[in-house]
């Protein structure tokens, strides 16, 4: 069974019996609560049918005599369904005390006969901590870029587990070609103008049941130097009209009454997904030459962001034990997850693209 195990850099770091017994961690990016942003099902434990029914318009019409039916024949209420599919998540940690020795965690140690149970441990607890954020950050990851294709070798396994909102989106015709496209000399270093034109073209060109959402039930995802690209356009202007403070107290990055959210996993995402298992709305073709673009954004309703689990809190969701055969700390998690999206009409994608 392939398990994580949490070593000691012991080249990196000795120990001489005098030092900071703390460890700094590198910080853990995380795209904000998964609550607040998307629309999460509970009690997802295979598969479960999502039913839609678009908007009926042009029903009232004038009365005409002894008429119980409506005179245009096309007027009807359908019902479409759609269906989330939810993964086997596993998450399988182990830690052996051993790794520790002659460095200063070996301070925080028990005695004795349960001198390698780490349970109680500062070290235990810096673990789960880690766990936890790395598993709250894996939901996202595999919620956007899933690519649950067994038949393509090329898919990284930490991506195999279902189809995401990437994958399920640049499979819908309707999605894929009302996707904006700016094009910039270089895409992958967005300026704080090309920033604030594509958050604007995907604004405009969103169709007319997103537009019709209020503000606070939408959100605008982008990929971090987008992100990073808006706020310096802010910068010496009216920023205070962008920034606003919420009920939590946390500043939130606005445009036009949107909040705007950087998306860190999207990164790892374009990264590992690339050639012929690269997302859909991420390429261009310029003249039969596909591209694959490294910065994008996609303007969405909350609602329509849907996330089935088997449990509401998968980073929660473990156990963490010892075992006195193996002398060992494991960690387990586990818990069904699967995504899927409700109406093309309510997503709008943009990419940055090479100018050609």
């Amino acid at each position: 069974m392939a398990v994580g195990n949490v070593a000691f850099d012991s080249t990196n770091a000795g120990y001489s019996g005098a030092n900071l017994n703390e460890i700094f961690y590198e910080p853990v990016f995380r795209s904000d609560d998964i609550m607040r942003n998307y629309r999460v099902i509970p009690n997802v434990k295979h598969v479960m049918n999502v039913y839609t029914s678009a908007k009926l318009t042009k029903i009232v019409e004038a009365q005409l005599a002894c008429s119980a039916s409506s005179q245009d024949p096309a007027v009807n209420f359908y019902v479409d369904q759609k269906v989330i599919t939810a993964g086997r998540c596993r998450v399988a940690l182990e830690q052996c005390s051993d790794e520790f020795y002659g460095t200063f965690i070996e301070e925080s140690y028990r005695n004795g006969l349960d001198v390698n149970n780490l349970l109680g441990t500062d070290l235990a607890d810096a673990i789960v901590n880690r766990a936890v954020n790395g598993i709250a950050s894996d939901v996202l990851r595999l919620a956007w870029g899933g690519n649950d294709d067994g038949a393509a070798a090329a898919v990284p396994v930490a991506y195999r587990v279902f189809d995401g909102w990437m994958k399920l989106m640049g499979a819908d015709a309707t999605v894929l070609a009302a996707r904006t496209e700016l094009d910039v000399v270089a895409p992958a270093a967005p300026t704080a103008g090309e920033a604030i034109n594509l958050l604007r073209t995907m604004y405009d060109a969103a169709p007319a049941a997103l537009q019709q959402v209020a503000a606070a039930d939408k959100k605008m995802f982008v990929t971090p130097r987008i992100f990073n690209a808006y706020l310096a356009n802010l910068e010496g202007s009216s920023a205070d009209l962008a920034l606003v403070n919420q009920v939590d107290g946390m500043q939130r990055v606005m445009f036009r009454g949107v909040e705007v959210v950087a998306m860190y996993e999207w990164d790892t995402i374009l990264a590992d997904l690339t050639g012929a298992i690269a997302p859909a709305l991420f390429e261009s073709d310029k003249g039969g030459v596909i591209t694959q673009n490294t910065q994008g954004a996609c303007y969405c309703a909350v609602e329509n962001l849907i996330i089935g689990s088997d449990v509401t809190d998968p980073e929660g969701s473990f156990k963490v034990f010892y075992d006195d055969l193996e002398e060992k700390m494991f960690f387990r998690g586990y818990f069904k997850l699967g995504v899927q999206f409700l109406y093309p009409s309510l997503v709008q994608w943009g990419v940055m693209a090479d100018f050609v």
